[in-house]
C-alpha cells in the first residue's frame, strides 16, 4: 500500500479531517514555488488541516500560477498580489508602501488563533504587519542565518523585530545558537518522509549507474564544486553518469562548466521533479555539495530511500543526519579533492554502497512525519495558551 506521506504534494485523506476545528491558523509565505521551505509549509498546512485545524495560507503572488506543491482542498489559499514585479511601476510603488497594511488586513480577515510565517523577509514583514493585533506570531528560519542574502538594514531589523515573535522555530542547533537569547526559540527539524517507492524502479538506461543530486541551481548548492570533483573520475568509471535535478539562475553557467570539463555526455540537467522519492529511486548514489544548508531535505529523503550518500559537512544540517562512515560519508566543506576521493570509494565498492544505504534508511525513525507534526502542534498549543493568559 502506498504511504500517503510519501511526498509533500500528496494530499492527506480528507476523511481524516475532523468535523470540528481545533482552532484557526494562518500561514504566510512569499510564494509556494519549488523549494524545501515551500514543501515543508505545504506539508505542515495539509497535515494540520487533516487533523482538524482551520488553515489559511497567504502568499504574495497573484495566483496566476498554481502552487508547485498541491494544497489540501480544505486549506484556504489566498494570493494577495503583493509581489513587486507583478503589475508595472505604479503597482511596484503601491505594493512597496502598502504591503504591510494589505497583509495586516488579510491576517485580520482570516481571524487566526496564531500566525505562522516562513523565511526571513516574510517573517519580518509579518511581524511588522501584526503590530498591535494581539495575535501570536510564530516565525521560522528555513536556511542558514549566517548566509543570509539580506542587506545590512534588513539584518538589523531582523534582530530587532524577531523579539516580538511568540516563537522563532529553527531546524538545527547551529541555527539556534546564531540568534540572541532574548528571542524565544525552539528547534523543530523537517520530517524525513517515508518513500512511496521502496524498490528502485526500472531505469531508462540499464547499462549506466547514476550519481544524483538535487536542488536549486544557485551558488550555495555548490554544483560547480561537484562537477569539478566528478570530472577526474569519469575515465576510471565510464559507466557512471551524474544527474543534477533542479532549476535556477546558474543553469547556463553550470552547463558551460560541464562542457569545459568535457562532461557533456556524462552530466545531465533533467529539470524539476514533483516526485523526489520516485526520482531518487532511479539513482545509485546521492551527493550533497552545498556550501551552506538550513536543513537538507533532499539528503534526508535520499537516505530514506536507502541510497548511500556523501555530503560536504557544511554549516548546518548534514552532520545532524549523517554519522560519518556509518550511514553516509561526510567531507570537509568545499574540499573538492576530498569529495572526489569519497565519491571514488563509493563508485568502486558495491559493498560499501550497500552497507551505507541500509543504515541510511533508519533516518526515518528519528525524523518521522508524525513526530514532527506533533512537535508543531505542541508548540502551537503552548503559544496560543500563553497568549490567552
Amino acid at each position: 500500500m502506498k504511504d500517503r506521506r510519501a511526498a509533500a504534494s500528496v494530499i492527506p485523506h480528507q476523511e481524516n479531517r475532523l468535523p470540528t476545528s481545533k482552532g484557526r491558523l494562518t500561514f504566510v509565505i512569499y510564494k509556494i514555488s519549488a523549494g524545501g521551505a515551500q514543501r515543508v509549509l505545504t506539508l505542515l498546512a495539509n497535515e494540520l488541516c487533516a487533523k482538524g485545524w482551520s488553515v489559511t495560507v497567504l502568499t504574495f503572488d497573484n495566483g496566476s500560477e498554481p502552487p508547485f506543491f498541491e494544497l489540501h482542498s480544505g486549506v484556504q489559499h489566498e494570493p494577495l498580489s503583493l509581489m513587486r514585479e507583478q503589475g508595472g511601476w505604479w503597482k511596484t510603488v503601491k505594493v512597496q508602501f502598502l504591503r504591510p497594511w494589505l497583509l495586516r488586513r488579510a491576517i485580520r480577515k482570516s481571524r487566526p488563533d496564531a500566525v505562522i510565517a516562513f523565511i526571513d523577509l516574510t517573517n519580518i514583514l509579518t511581524l511588522v504587519a501584526t503590530v498591535g493585533l494581539k495575535i501570536p506570531v510564530i516565525i521560522s528560519e528555513r536556511g542558514n542565518p549566517d548566509f543570509s542574502l539580506m542587506g545590512k538594514f534588513w539584518l538589523l531589523l531582523r534582530q530587532t523585530v524577531y523579539k516580538r515573535s511568540a516563537r522563532l522555530v529553527l531546524q538545527t542547533r547551529d541555527a539556534c545558537d546564531f540568534f540572541s537569547s532574548s528571542i524565544p526559540k525552539g528547534i523543530i527539524p523537517n520530517p524525513v518522509l517515508v518513500p512511496e517507492y521502496s524498490v528502485p524502479v526500472l531505469k531508462s538506461e540499464t547499462n549506466s549507474k547514476t550519481l544524483m543530486t538535487m536542488g536549486g541551481l544557485y551558488a550555495l548548492k555548490g554544483f560547480d564544486l561537484l562537477l569539478k570533483a566528478f570530472a577526474p573520475l569519469c575515465d576510471k568509471f565510464p559507466d557512471w553518469v551524474l544527474e543534477i535535478w533542479g532549476e535556477g539562475v546558474q543553469k547556463e553557467a553550470l552547463e558551460n562548466l560541464r562542457d569545459e570539463l568535457g562532461l557533456r555526455e556524462r552530466v545531465r540537467f533533467p529539470g524539476l521533479t514533483k516526485e523526489p522519492h520516485k526520482t531518487m529511486s532511479q539513482a545509485d548514489i546521492f551527493v550533497l555539495s552545498s556550501r551552506s544548508e538550513g536543513f537538507p531535505n533532499v539528503l534526508g529523503e535520499a537516505m530514506a530511500c536507502g541510497l548511500p550518500v556523501v555530503s560536504f559537512d557544511c554549516h548546518s544540517g548534514p552532520s545532524e543526519l549523517i554519522q560519518d562512515g556509518v550511514n553516509g560519508l561526510l567531507v570537509p566543506p568545499e574540499n573538492i579533492q576530498e569529495l572526489s576521493s569519497s565519491l571514488e570509494r563509493l563508485l568502486a565498492s558495491v559493498e560499501l554502497r550497500k552497507s551505507l544505504g541500509e543504515q541510511a534508511r533508519k533516518i526515518t525513525e528519528s525524523y518521522s512525519l508524525d513526530k514532527i507534526i506533533q512537535s508543531w502542534e505542541e508548540l502551537i498549543g503552548e503559544v496560543v495558551h500563553e497568549h490567552k493568559i
